[in-house]
């Protein structure tokens, strides 16, 4: 199901099929990524329990194997509308029979989208309702019209970091479904700078991932007009950037996330993982990303 929310210069459209925020536009330009199934058909999921992909769809929870998938599970449920304000959307969604069989915890998760004028904000609280910790990693998949606008080439756009970086830029590999190797090589996309200008054959392998940036902000602009977006990434660990290997789709993703994809020769267990999240009981987590358009 869709709702349709409403500022004065903003419509956007949020879905009950994993509480994804489907559409944002600001005096009638699209921004979020239209989700055609030629490219990829979402728009900006959820990744919950994990991130990225695991080892041959399996990870350990307490010593006991799972077979959980690349990015989770909760971005293909169905969620509850919780609430529904003029500017305001939440989604819940609670553990249940199936959950258990991939992953073992009780958890109730919200994501929560707030619209105005400039933008909008999606954030994650994830509340542990069972009786011992629970551990998980979360992340965004937010996809990003790019162009923005006709006549324009994804070429034309680049990537500008609130602070000059100096870091290793990895790739995960476009075989056994995303993984990080130690093998690959690593990009030089943010040595001594903190510009990025995006070409479709960067991502001829799959996701480029930065773990260990300065920035919390980067913008996504034409660099010749220099609109676009403005996003903020505050709370994450690693941010990937990611357009459909050799598709020369007409969007890009920045996921920002607080846990990575498995790592070849890791341990599989899930404790082990980067950034991996754990909460004690009754307690709660929240972090969250902000979009500000840029015109």
């Amino acid at each position: 199901m869709n709702t349709e929310i409403k500022t004065a210069k903003a419509v956007a459209v949020g879905s009950t099929l994993g509480g994804e925020l489907v559409s944002y536009k600001r005096d009638g330009q699209e921004y979020v990524w239209e989700g055609l199934p030629e490219y990829w058909a979402s728009h900006a999921p959820v990744l919950f329990p994990t991130v990225g992909s695991t080892i041959d769809d399996s990870v350990k929870f307490e010593g006991k194997a799972y077979p959980l998938k690349k990015h989770g599970f909760a971005r293909k449920q169905e969620f509850r509308l919780l609430e529904a304000d003029s500017d305001r959307l939440v989604y819940e969604l609670f553990d249940s029979a199936a959950s258990h069989e991939v992953y073992p915890y009780k958890f109730r998760l919200l994501i929560e989208h707030k619209i105005s004028d400039e933008g909008f904000s999606t954030t994650y609280t994830v509340e542990n309702i069972d009786s011992k910790n629970i551990v998980f990693c979360i992340g965004g998949h937010a996809g990003f019209k790019c162009p923005l606008h006709d006549g324009e080439k994804f070429s034309d756009y680049k990537l500008i970091f609130s602070e000059v970086e100096n870091e290793d830029v990895i790739y995960t590999t476009n075989y056994g479904g995303g993984y990080i190797d130690p093998s690959l090589p690593i990009t030089d996309k943010l040595k001594n700078t903190n510009e990025w200008e995006l070409n479709y054959p960067d991502f001829d392998v799959d996701v480029l991932l930065a773990k260990k940036l300065k920035s919390r902000q980067v913008k996504l602009v034409n660099k010749n007009t220099g609109k676009g977006i403005d996003f903020d990434f505050t709370g994450f660990n690693a941010l990937g950037v990611w357009t459909p290997p050799k598709k020369q789709a007409p969007f890009v993703c920045l996921e920002p996330w607080n846990g990575l994809p498995a790592h070849l020769g890791e341990t599989g267990n899930f404790e082990d993982k980067p950034y991996a999240i754990t909460l004690e009981p009754g307690k709660k987590y929240s972090v969250g990303y902000k979009i500000k358009a840029i015109d």
